[in-house]
């Protein structure tokens, strides 16, 4: 086993190094500093290991502590109990126990070792697995001493989930075996147990919590599981097929069909309403066109949002009718904490799969043409289709402004003012994100024909936007400066968009 874990470590180290010098390459300053003979030093490889594996590590950490952030922060918000923390991770490990399956997931750095490099594949599951156990225990357990959790709980709650992960591996397995498909492909069962399992884990909050004794039986349960999922996962040879199944019907090593599912066309949508195209002309009868046959996949994920959106504040308005407590808090956030949004709406926009619709139903094909990259019709088609963008995005945005209004009202806030720069600053932020995910699409245009980002530029400036927007989440400041601010902003950001398109976007907009 540990000369499966050294050769699986080399190939990852590998792996690391190559991506490192991959992505040092795409930008402009060091492309033609790294070359071939640059490669061959070793410093650089090794540079380049260390700077992987501490990526690596320190990607797999963070996710650790986002996922206890988020169970300290609902914690806190029920009734900021150190036991409520406990109660949350516990269901919270049921629901990983079926969303964070490893054995039958695929991925390039699996591909490389059980298909290029033939290793065996039971052997380097078992590694895999040791792997992630070895790491989620260590990581856990830094996490609960960083949030200040008992120790002895603290232990028991790292074996439990470690034992239901391995309980759901094993359920995966047999599952896959006995219907030859994921059980998560069942969608009804999948959300069902999710959302039962999400109301126990937010039960506190009406008052019931499982019992301290209930740790301990889970303890044991989880155990007693867990080692009966390994024997079943041991006493299972036929992994190789298995895998082989799974990329064959893939096609892949990485995410983009699924990307590509997301953008495709179906029939149904091909057939264009006449009314709508027969007074249009240039651009705009161009990007009706477009969004006539992509207005499924445009409104899609827009709609479900909504429909989520709608469901939160229906509860939302409930909970502050029935009880008073929360009325301070409400109104103290939406009049000085309106950075919040900032964050939801980078979630809830949904420029970037506007953007690969836009690209892989349309521009991969078009940008073959000279004309298409022309300044009057790149110009022309940013004005048309921003428009559109900001139409998609208004749909979720309308329903977060007006329940944000209704929750004034329902505390007693009538300042017109404040309604009302509550209301525009979500609109505001709407179009913003609107307008970014189009500019950094002109700019840099980041997609191969198989919708995987190729440009490192283009993952910066999404990483960056993540952070500003995270931070506007501890600001306080108030509402109507906040969307004074928001507005001169989006006028300036548009202006400047606008002059980059006209500028740059001849050069940047086109085929990787």
């Amino acid at each position: 086993m540990f000369r499966v874990l050294y050769y699986s470590l080399k190939i990852d180290t590998y792996y690391a190094i190559n991506s490192f010098f991959y992505y040092l390459r795409k930008l402009p300053i060091l492309k033609k500093i790294i070359d071939g003979d640059s490669y061959k030093a070793n410093i650089l490889k090794y540079i380049g290991a260390i700077v992987g594996i501490i990526l690596s590590l320190g990607n797999m950490f963070l996710n650790k502590f986002i996922y206890f952030l988020i169970i300290y922060l609902l914690a806190n918000f029920i009734n900021k109990s150190t036991f409520t923390f406990f109660h949350i991770y516990f269901f919270f490990s049921i629901i990983g126990m079926f969303i964070h399956n490893q054995f039958l997931s695929t991925g390039i750095k699996k591909y490389l070792s059980i298909m290029i490099f033939k290793m065996d594949t039971k052997k380097y599951l078992k590694y895999n697995l040791f792997w992630i156990f070895l790491t989620n225990f260590i990581f856990n357990l830094i996490c609960f001493i960083i949030f200040k959790m008992p120790l002895s709980y603290s232990l028991m709650l790292v074996v439990y989930q470690l034992g239901l992960r391995m309980i759901g591996e094993g359920f995966n397995i047999w599952y896959f075996r006995k219907y030859n498909n994921f059980w998560y492909n069942n969608t009804i069962l999948y959300f069902s147990i999710l959302g039962i399992l999400l109301l126990f884990a937010i039960s506190p909050y009406f008052g019931i919590m499982i019992d301290k004794d209930i740790i301990f039986i889970g303890l044991i349960i989880s155990i007693i599981g867990g080692i009966i999922g390994y024997i079943y996962f041991d006493h299972f040879d036929d992994y190789k097929p298995i895998m082989k199944i799974l990329y064959a019907s893939n096609n892949k090593m990485n995410e983009s069909n699924n990307r590509l599912e997301i953008v495709a066309v179906k029939d149904r949508d091909i057939e264009i309403n006449n009314r709508l195209i027969e007074n249009k002309s240039g651009y705009d009868y161009f990007n009706t066109i477009f969004f006539e046959r992509h207005k499924n996949i445009l409104l899609r994920s827009s709609r479900n949002y909504s429909i989520i959106l709608f469901i939160i504040y229906s509860v939302s308005i409930y909970f502050l009718l029935t009880n008073k407590q929360f009325f301070d808090l409400i109104s103290y956030t939406l009049e000085y904490k309106m950075g919040i949004f900032v964050f939801i709406m980078y979630f809830i926009n949904r420029g970037s799969i506007v953007t690969q619709a836009m690209f892989y139903n349309c521009d991969h094909a078009m940008l073959k043409y000279n004309f298409y990259r022309e300044p009057k019709v790149i110009v022309g088609l940013f004005k048309k289709r921003l428009i559109t963008i900001i139409k998609v995005n208004m749909i979720s945005s309308l329903v977060i402004g007006i329940g944000n209004v209704i929750l004034l009202l329902l505390v007693g806030n009538m300042n017109i003012l404040n309604m009302l720069s509550t209301f525009l600053f979500i609109i505001i932020l709407s179009v913003f994100f609107s307008i970014h995910y189009l500019v950094m699409y002109y700019l840099i245009q980041p997609y191969d024909n198989n919708m995987r980002i190729k440009k490192i530029s283009y993952s910066v400036i999404s990483l960056i936007t993540y952070f500003l927007s995270y931070e506007m989440f501890f600001i306080e400041i108030s509402s109507v400066t906040f969307s004074i601010i928001g507005l001169l902003f989006c006028i300036l950001y548009i202006f400047i968009s606008i002059k980059l398109i006209e500028n740059f976007a001849p050069r940047t907009f086109k085929l990787n």
